[in-house]
C-alpha cells in the first residue's frame, strides 16, 4: 500500500525523497562487500597477452578473483579484468616485483581493466601476497589483515622476462 501512494509522488516531483532513496547513506556503503555486488551489464574485452585475472561474483555477490595464484614471467603483464560493478584496489606486499613506478594498490575501476607489468630483472621463483580492498581512491587502502571483505592471493614470478 505504501509504494501504491509514493510512486505517484515520486512521478510529479512531491517527494523529493523518493528521487535520492535510492542513494547509499554514506559513501562507503556502496563499496563494501557485506552487500551483494552487481555483475557488469557488457563485460570489458580482456587485453591480449600476458595473464589475466577475472575479478567476478558468486552466486551470493560476493567479490573474489577467478585465481588465488598469479604465475606470470618476469618481464610479462597481469591484468585484472573487473566484470563487476565496484571499484576495486589490488595491491601487492612486495612491490620491488613491479615495473618501476608501477600504481600499488593498482585501482581497478568498476566494469573495467587494469594492468600491471612485473620488473624484468631475473626475480624467479619469487612469490608475494596479493590483496584487494572495495574502495575507489587506492589510498583509503591500508595492506589487509585478515578483513573479511578481502580479496588475498599470491603474485608468483614462475620464469625470466626476455630483455
Amino acid at each position: 500500500m505504501r509504494s501504491r501512494t509514493l510512486f505517484p509522488l515520486c512521478l510529479t516531483g512531491l517527494l523529493l525523497a523518493c528521487a535520492s532513496g535510492s542513494r547509499s547513506t554514506s559513501p562507503g556503503a556502496a563499496s563494501s562487500d557485506s552487500e551483494p555486488v552487481q555483475p557488469c551489464a557488457v563485460n570489458p574485452t580482456p587485453p591480449e597477452g600476458g595473464t589475466q585475472v577475472l575479478i567476478t561474483a558468486d552466486a551470493e555477490g560476493k567479490v573474489h578473483f577467478s585465481t588465488k595464484t598469479v604465475q606470470v614471467r618476469a618481464g610479462q603483464a597481469v591484468s585484472f579484468v573487473s566484470q563487476v560493478q565496484q571499484d576495486r584496489c589490488v595491491g601487492v606486499a612486495n612491490s620491488g616485483l613491479l615495473v618501476e613506478g608501477s600504481t600499488n594498490p593498482l585501482p581497478v575501476p568498476a566494469c573495467q581493466v587494469a594492468t600491471w607489468t612485473l620488473s624484468s630483472s631475473d626475480k624467479l621463483g619469487e612469490s608475494t601476497s596479493l590483496w584487494s580492498c572495495p574502495k575507489s581512491d587506492c589510498s583509503k587502502c591500508t595492506r589487509p589483515e585478515g578483513i573479511k571483505d578481502t580479496i588475498n592471493g599470491t603474485l608468483e614470478v614462475s620464469g625470466r622476462g626476455e630483455d
